[in-house]
């Protein structure tokens, strides 16, 4: 009898301090319009994240916060998707680093990024989370960046060896990360029936090929695009056409 108290004293007293160890740092609050704030702490006490939720889902503004309980991230939700303006703030929490627009919980529209003094740092569009034409990139003195690299295209005649020619893609200066396509820009912005060309990570180059068989002919204007990431974090787009015109 006695063992069986020190077990009924050990499974009530034993295991609900454990549980309250993974509950704390939670709680919750609803709001006169039947909203749900979900908040969560560190082990230290401070915030660590905000979330709001009406009819099971996440409709609000999502927050997230640093070791110290600084506001890092602003996330705006409809019905589980981000939808709006999210703001990146940096380090201490007072300036913005970046602001991204979201539609249906795609990129879709304007991501601007500052200094941490303020000063416009880039402006970049995207369209359904697919990067687009057309970025703006400030230096520190506020002037507008214009140099940028410009595509290569260099032919690699293979026909009478087996068949194969190719045109081989390049980036003018050496860059962190480059993808190229060949096909046609949808309103300016990358889209999903373009072809991938392969790209050799250690060199950063394209290879285009084309098959073609003894007797055979093919001539056509060839639209070779580049995305090139910037030292700013963000996609430069530009492209070049080549007129293709082989016979074997």
């Amino acid at each position: 009898m006695r063992v069986f108290m020190i077990l009924m004293v050990f499974t009530i007293f034993g295991c609900t301090p454990e549980k309250n160890k993974e509950e704390k740092g939670k709680n919750e609050k609803i709001t006169p319009d039947g909203s749900k704030i979900i908040k969560s702490s560190y082990s230290n006490g401070k915030p660590k994240a905000e979330v709001v939720y009406k009819d099971g889902k996440k409709n609000g503004i999502s927050k997230s916060y640093d070791k110290e309980g600084v506001l890092m991230l602003e996330l705006p939700y409809v019905n589980d998707k981000k939808e709006g303006r999210s703001k990146k703030y940096y380090e201490g929490g007072k300036q913005v680093y970046q602001t991204t627009e979201y539609k249906e919980n795609l990129k879709h529209g304007m991501q601007i990024k500052y200094r941490e003094n303020g000063d416009l740092m880039s402006e970049a569009r995207y369209e359904k989370d697919l990067p687009c034409q057309g970025i703006k990139e400030y230096y520190k003195d506020k002037t507008l960046k214009t140099d940028y690299p410009k595509i290569n295209i260099t032919p690699i005649d293979q026909l009478e060896k087996n068949g194969v020619y190719i045109l081989e893609t390049s980036i003018s200066e050496k860059v962190r990360e480059v993808k190229y396509y060949s096909g046609k820009l949808t309103g300016g912005c990358i889209a999903q029936d373009l072809y991938n060309i392969f790209v050799d990570e250690s060199t950063n180059k394209g290879r285009l090929r084309f098959d073609l068989p003894p007797g055979g002919f093919r001539m056509e204007e060839i639209n070779i695009i580049a995305a090139v990431e910037t030292i700013y974090g963000n996609t430069y787009i530009t492209q070049r056409t080549y007129n293709l015109a082989i016979d074997n």
